[in-house]
């Protein structure tokens, strides 16, 4: 079964303290090129992330990004600018000593009066820890977009085999009027041969050699094997649980050359208009396989 390029999936995770949310969006695309939005905090996990993606949907142009509310990674720490204090106690001892004061300066003189004596920040978790946290929830992301590419696959697969179908029976139309056709243009040219060379005489053998060389020249027999061999490939791979797409877009390339170069060798009204409708319903497919991973 085909899958689809185009597909959409959201989904949110939360825990003590903290909340994320993920999107992913895909749309058709010759290769899997991902572009992520992602907080600085997790930042070390991008090139797992995109491996990931990419490994599960392996064609199509991705746009993924998490939104994080609270923090379920960094942990706040504490630190002491003691050199700053140093300088404040040392000032703050020279002025009471100048002063003869008898108070000393305390910790509490020191926090309420040097600003960013104790730094705030935050130390960064473990690697594997914050891929530990996602892991699950990107699966589950990854599982959503794929049934929706699933079943947008299997619609792009019935309307390709409807229309594969429709194919099959122009291309027996063309196979009936084949010889049919032959044999009349071979007539045709004996008769206008015979109608030049009637007071001159006629000989049968170049006649012949002529027939035969025409013949050759509006036999689309070749034409009409490759297109059914293609035809019938082509349902192969609609079978297929591998990536189809290029496969398929190459196929109905081929397809377009068998059938216009059936057009250009039968002078036959009913074999070009055959080969015009076709062409039409190739058309649609071409469109369809663009979007098929």
């Amino acid at each position: 079964m085909i899958r689809s390029m185009t597909t959409f999936a959201r989904s949110a995770v939360s825990g003590s303290g903290w909340s994320c949310s993920m999107e992913l969006k895909s749309v058709n695309g010759r290769y899997c090129d991902v572009y992520m939005r992602i907080p600085r905090s997790l930042a070390p996990l991008e090139d797992r992330i995109k491996k990931t993606i990419q490994r599960r949907l392996q064609r199509g142009r991705v746009d993924f990004s998490i939104q994080q509310e609270g923090s379920v990674h960094a942990k706040v720490t504490f630190l002491p600018d003691v050199a700053a204090g140093r300088a404040w106690l040392q000032a703050a001892e020279k002025l009471a000593q100048e002063l003869r004061l008898a108070s000393r300066p305390t910790m509490s003189d020191l926090l309420s009066n040097v600003q960013n004596v104790i730094i705030t920040g935050q130390e960064q978790a473990d690697e594997s820890e914050m891929w530990e946290k996602i892991q699950q929830p990107l699966a589950d992301l990854i599982d959503r977009a794929e049934e929706m590419a699933r079943r947008e696959g299997a619609d792009l697969e019935a309307d390709i085999r409807k229309r594969i179908d429709m194919i099959g029976r122009h291309l027996e139309t063309i196979k009936a009027r084949k010889e049919e056709h032959l044999a009349a243009a071979q007539q045709a040219l004996k008769e206008r041969v015979q109608k030049l060379l009637d007071h001159v005489g006629m000989d049968e053998a170049r006649l012949a050699q002529e027939a035969a060389i025409m013949a050759d020249k509006l036999d689309i027999t070749e034409e009409i094997v490759r297109a059914d061999s293609h035809l019938h490939r082509f349902l192969e791979y609609l079978e297929s649980t591998e990536p189809v797409g290029r496969r398929l877009d190459f196929l109905t390339q081929e397809l377009f050359r068998e059938f216009n170069t059936m057009a250009s060798k039968s002078c036959d009204s009913v074999v070009s208009q055959t080969v015009v409708e076709v062409k039409g319903e190739l058309e649609k497919i071409r469109e369809q396989v663009q979007n098929v991973v």
